[in-house]
């Protein structure tokens, strides 16, 4: 599957000048390391000498592993000194190929959307116009072909841009393949990989009052706040499905409630099972494709602070993997599995340091206080959100 494209915006800001940088920290890397290796190679040779017994033994086997990462981590650096001058003069190339098909429509005036689309007004028409012997219908033929094919330039350069991208990261991760993965990077990734993008729509109400009567919703029902985008594919269900999308986030959090009670239902074994089991349920009745779209952009709120939306990513596709593993599950079965993940430590949860844990590894109750984490958030960069808006069937 390819990588999502980089918008307008975000292939004018790549820079790709620091991977240059880090190939030469690297490399600086090999040598401090390479020093260290032979002092400790020197203590072990060496202590036989002045410690002997069961703890000196113990001692030099832990060193002789120490030995064996530094040697790991040494070569990865050297793999990824030689890696990065070609990376970043891929990346380079990729870029200068999307601006410049970027440049080249908005010089002749044409309009370039942030997906790579092209389109012109009338501004565009009248300029073609100016030209002698030139009819409207004509010049918006011309211009609609011209359109197309800087569309296709531009598309296809973003998109070659993004498999640049992915082929990078590919090219680093197999660089670092062998180092041992020290505690909590496994963490650390989860964070950095489940980021979206803010949405640049801001947030709306849903459902308004007159859907919420069509819904059959109670009286005095206060419509909430939802993404622009998130409304937006929500407004193409049809009744029927508001209504099961609805009755669906109800069961989600009425059942999270009951098997993780808790005054606070945010960032905790309550939230995590909510997540997972609302993902589980909309996967069975609206489809992955659809839910996980849905999902991502229910998360694009500009006050969504980096943490916690990793977390709740990231148990949207544990529920998602879930249903996707019991396709015949009912709906008790679905409680029970998204239960036993969530006391397994499949899901995760933000700590009292405010950093993400494995559900398993906190104690019910002793979770973030949300309300002393909303005081200080710190924010990540996101991937942009799907935009497909696939069928929910």
């Amino acid at each position: 599957m390819s990588s999502l494209p980089p918008t307008k915006s975000q292939i004018r800001s790549w820079n790709v000048a620091p991977l240059a940088d880090q190939g030469l920290e690297w490399g600086r890397g090999v040598k401090t390391i390479t020093d260290e290796h032979g002092a400790v190679s020197r203590q072990l040779a060496d202590s036989p000498g002045f410690w002997r017994g069961p703890a000196s033994d113990a001692m030099r086997d832990k060193g002789t592993e120490a030995l064996s990462s530094m040697s790991k981590v040494a070569t990865a650096f050297e793999k990824g000194e030689l890696a990065s001058p070609q990376i970043a003069q891929t990346l380079g190339f990729a870029k200068t190929t999307a601006v410049n098909a970027i440049a080249t429509a908005e010089e002749q005036k044409f309009i370039v959307a942030e997906s790579g689309a092209v389109g012109y007004d009338d501004t565009t028409v009248g300029w073609l116009l100016s030209y002698p012997d030139t009819s409207w219908l004509t010049a918006d033929y011309v211009l609609r072909a011209i359109a197309k094919q800087h569309e296709s330039d531009i598309v296809k350069a973003l998109q070659a841009a993004a498999d640049a991208a992915e082929n990078a990261r590919k090219s680093i991760e197999n660089a670092f393949a062998d180092v041992p993965i020290p505690p909590g990077a496994v963490l650390d990734r989860i964070l950095v990989d489940n980021q979206v993008e803010a949405d640049p729509g801001g947030m709306v109400k849903w459902p308004d009052g007159a859907l919420a009567t069509l819904m059959g919703l109670k009286p005095g029902f206060e419509p909430q706040s939802v993404t622009e985008a998130e409304a937006a594919m929500l407004e193409q269900l049809s009744l029927g499905d508001k209504i099961r999308f609805y009755n669906i986030k109800t069961e989600a959090e009425e059942t999270a409630e009951s098997l993780f009670p808790n005054e606070n239902t945010q960032d905790n074994h309550t939230d995590a099972y909510r997540h997972a089991y609302w993902n589980a349920l909309m996967t069975q009745e609206f489809g992955e494709d659809w839910t996980k779209e849905y999902t991502s952009k229910h998360e694009g709120r500009p006050d969504n602070a980096a943490v916690r939306e990793a977390m709740d990513l990231y148990n949207n596709e544990i529920g998602r993997k879930i249903a996707l593993a019991n396709p015949d599950a009912s709906q008790e079965q679905l409680q029970d599995l998204v239960k036993d993940a969530v006391d397994r430590g499949d899901t995760v949860l933000i700590n009292q340091n405010q950093s993400l844990s494995f559900t398993n590894q906190v104690g019910q109750g002793q979770a973030v206080d949300s309300s002393e984490f909303d005081k200080n958030p710190q924010f990540l960069p996101g991937t942009p959100s799907p935009n497909d808006r696939p069928s929910p069937k």
